[in-house]
């Protein structure tokens, strides 16, 4: 197995009530970073989702896209997107080889404009179906999460399945099966349905410090893998209500099962810091 650097950056961030992430919070806000994985391998530097960009304030700035940055008010400036922030470690955005997307959704994913030589691995082959554009831009915006503005125009091209690549033990009960991204085991997708269709974690389990699990949007915050799900009208916005409390459950099981493992959900300010602080 090849040995990763990792490093977490934080590229924008968006404010919420703390009640809409967790049962029994409080109406103050709290800060979501959006958290973007550099992953330097062997190949060269790759990504776990790009963050905000000034794409998305781009897109946002028309109605019905306007709607997207009220209910979910992003905020970046050019020093915090990844691609500037990538400069930090000597790499220029054109370098990146590989972006896994956990999904979508635009703080996960309008910064892919920046990174044009990379392959894009994702669940999503498209970001609406040929019904939700039957229905228009509302529906693609405000209830999917979806800004096609922000993606770049060949993303069906670069995509690639994360199913095309090889299918691996993880060696872990909970979630035993992935799929290999650079072909040694040392990056590999977990799927972690739920939240969206096809939602992706990332699992690397040698880096400079302890074994990884991005979880993106699988849970927002540490508390979910104690049993503090989201409120109920939030839970059943989800993609699939039953398939995200699944995840959530496996994900406190390896938890508990494997405490040696930082778990990192990508919104979770508490969780994002305490890893950067472990991996340097």
């Amino acid at each position: 197995m090849t040995a990763v650097d990792l490093h977490l950056l934080v590229a924008g961030h968006s404010t919420q009530r703390e009640l809409l992430a967790r049962r029994g919070g409080s109406w103050r806000k709290v800060p979501f970073p959006a958290t973007v994985a550099l992953i330097v391998h062997a190949t060269g530097p790759a990504l776990y989702d790009t963050g905000y960009s000034s794409h998305y304030l781009d897109a946002t700035t028309p109605f019905p896209e306007r709607l997207y940055r009220w209910v979910i008010p992003g905020s970046i400036t050019p020093r915090e997107t990844a691609s500037a922030q990538l400069a930090d470690y000597g790499y220029a955005a054109d370098q990146v080889g590989t972006i896994v997307l956990s999904h979508l959704h635009a703080d996960h994913s309008s910064g892919l404009r920046d990174f044009p030589s990379a392959r894009i691995i994702a669940g999503e082959a498209s970001p609406t179906t040929p019904s939700e554009r039957a229905h228009g831009r509302l529906v693609t915006t405000t209830r999917q999460g979806l800004l096609p503005a922000t993606l770049p125009p060949d993303y069906a091209t670069r995509r690639i399945a994360p199913t095309s690549l090889p299918l691996v033990d993880t060696g872990l009960p909970q979630i035993p099966l992935g799929y290999d991204v650079f072909g040694d085991h040392s990056v590999v997708i977990v799927p972690l349905p739920g939240h969206s269709p096809d939602h992706l974690g990332l699992w690397i389990p040698a880096t400079q410090g302890p074994p990884v699990l991005l979880v993106g949007d699988a849970c927002w915050s540490r508390a979910a893998l104690t049993g503090s799900l989201p409120p109920r009208p939030v839970l059943a916005s989800m993609h699939n209500p039953t398939a995200y409390v699944r995840t959530i459950e496996a994900l406190s099981g390896l938890a508990r099962s494997r405490p040696d493992i930082l778990i990192v959900p990508s919104h979770c300010h508490e969780s994002v810091t305490a890893a950067q602080a472990v991996l340097g």
